[in-house]
């Protein structure tokens, strides 16, 4: 079972499924598609990050 997502999620998904959705050439969905790899990754680091310290635990930076 997968968690809800909030308003606010659910409308960035929308948001950047509608960016996908207008790409008119393969470059610039390349460059879309790599827009949102790098945020995904950024918040996952973030995630890592932020449970790292409640822990009280240091990340070892890889």
């Amino acid at each position: 079972m997968s968690p809800s997502l909030s308003l606010g999620r659910q409308f960035a998904i929308e948001a950047h499924s509608r960016a996908i959705d207008s790409c008119a050439d393969l470059e610039e969905l390349r460059q879309v598609a790599k827009s949102l790899l790098h945020a995904w990754q950024l918040q996952a680091s973030f995630s890592e990050d932020y449970a790292a310290q409640l822990m009280g635990l240091q990340r070892s930076g890889f």
